[in-house]
């Protein structure tokens, strides 16, 4: 809870907050904390949010400069949603040589009440706000009324009100910003010392500092001091998304009904080597192919999490993940990698089709010592190319026959124990060169 000033005074407007955070509970108010600017500054405005902490916190991240009055009415509405706390939402402005002063709260369904600030006009709100008021009337005459503001706020401080008085003064299209103490002179009722490891935020939910939490047979199941969850003692039904920097598991199965459903951008399996200079097999997918591949371990570096904790296997079986300090670190692995298969469709949409990519190459060309099988929709064609040049060796087979080719002088070579040729039309032979019959 906080308490809201505003002044005109001496051809200037002038709104007024304290920085103390509380809570209440069966009527009776706990001081909590020190520290929350109510009152803030954004371009030409000056904001003030009162009532439900976090739904105030939200209306200020989400408030620019070029904000107008109604989009910070917007989000004050959007951010209460259906909240059944309260929240008020104060703005001052200088335009057209006047002050302005706009007034939005839950309780008028977040309406704006729009007045003009003129020198002596005063309004407070908030906690404590009667007997302020009724303090700063008997004070005036006797001081300025800033003075008699500040006192006010001195006057009334307890659980609810206190902390440091944030001073916004708008003069002549300037805004200036001023702190002051407000020293406590009565006792405040705590909701926790300094000892306590929880205590209740502005929304009623609890916070701990320290927190174990074990079944009844004292199997640890969370342990905060250390930030673990003991997920093997667990059993999760109905996880919306998960996501997660290293995931570990024993059986990870679809056949078995493990997992119904496993979507990922990418999916790598490797085994447990990781000295530099070993070569890995494993299997790559992501996107629209899958490919086999050999890697060579250039280079490692022992892994962190996500908090730059050094990771380590827990023991030579390498199967499971610890921050505790044993003889197997974990590496993130550098490979140069040798593609050995690819399998991926080629085009997009309805008229993609398959591709197969078989064999390292040689190097000497893109294609060189390397396979090829595809499937349009009207044929299939296997095809080799051979080393050093890349030239095709090829088998097509489409709608209208077979075509079997060796390019670049190749030769092509039937043998069996007996072959024949049957033709239900005729043959047709051509060579250049002549004819062999042996």
């Amino acid at each position: 809870m906080s308490m809201c000033f505003y002044l005109g005074y001496d051809d200037k407007a002038m709104i007024f907050a304290d920085t103390r955070i509380s809570t209440e509970k069966n009527g009776i108010s706990y001081y909590l904390k020190d520290g929350m600017e109510k009152l803030r500054q954004f371009g030409n405005k000056v904001v003030f949010c009162g009532g439900d902490l976090n739904i105030a916190n939200l209306v200020f991240n989400f408030i620019d400069d070029q904000c107008s009055i109604e989009d910070i009415q917007e989000v004050a509405i959007d951010c209460f949603g259906t909240s059944k706390r309260e929240l008020a939402v104060y703005v001052m402005q200088q335009a057209n040589n006047k002050y302005h002063m706009y007034q939005m709260a839950s309780q008028d369904g977040f309406k704006i009440d729009h007045s003009v600030i003129e020198d002596y006009d005063v309004g407070v709100s908030g906690a404590n706000c009667d007997e302020a008021l009724e303090y700063f009337g008997n004070r005036m005459g006797q001081m300025s009324p800033l003075d008699a503001i500040k006192q006010s706020y001195q006057h009334v401080a307890d659980n609810k009100v206190g902390g440091e008085l944030i001073i916004y003064t708008l003069s002549g299209g300037d805004i200036s910003k001023e702190i002051f103490d407000i020293e406590d002179n009565k006792p405040l009722r705590h909701w926790k010392d300094h000892h306590s490891v929880s205590h209740i935020d502005m929304s009623g939910q609890a916070i701990f500092k320290k927190v174990k939490i074990t079944d009844g047979n004292n199997t640890m199941l969370m342990d905060s001091t250390i930030r673990k969850f003991y997920m093997n003692n667990w059993d999760i039904e109905g996880v919306g998304s998960l996501d997660a920097q290293f995931i570990q598991a024993g059986t990870l199965t679809a056949e078995d009904g493990f997992i119904n459903n496993l979507t990922v951008n990418a999916l790598k399996t490797l085994d447990q080597s990781d000295a530099i200079g070993d070569s890995v097999d494993y299997v790559y997918a992501k996107e629209k192919y899958i490919k086999l591949v050999t890697g060579t371990i250039t280079n490692r570096e022992q892994a962190q999490d996500g908090n730059g904790n050094l990771l380590y296997w827990t023991d030579g079986n390498k199967t499971m993940l610890t921050t505790q300090s044993t003889s197997y670190p974990f590496y993130d692995l550098t490979y140069d990698p040798v593609d050995k298969f690819k399998l991926y469709l080629q085009g997009q949409g309805v008229d993609s089709f398959p591709v197969m990519e078989l064999g390292r190459g040689d190097g000497v060309t893109a294609t060189s010592a390397r396979a090829f099988i595809q499937k349009p929709a009207d044929g299939l064609g296997i095809s080799y190319h051979r080393s050093n040049t890349g030239a095709i060796r090829e088998v097509e087979l489409t709608d209208i026959g077979i075509t079997i080719k060796a390019h670049d002088n190749g030769s092509i070579t039937i043998e069996g124990k007996n072959v024949s040729v049957v033709a239900h039309d005729k043959i047709s032979l051509s060579a250049p060169n002549g004819y062999d019959f042996s």
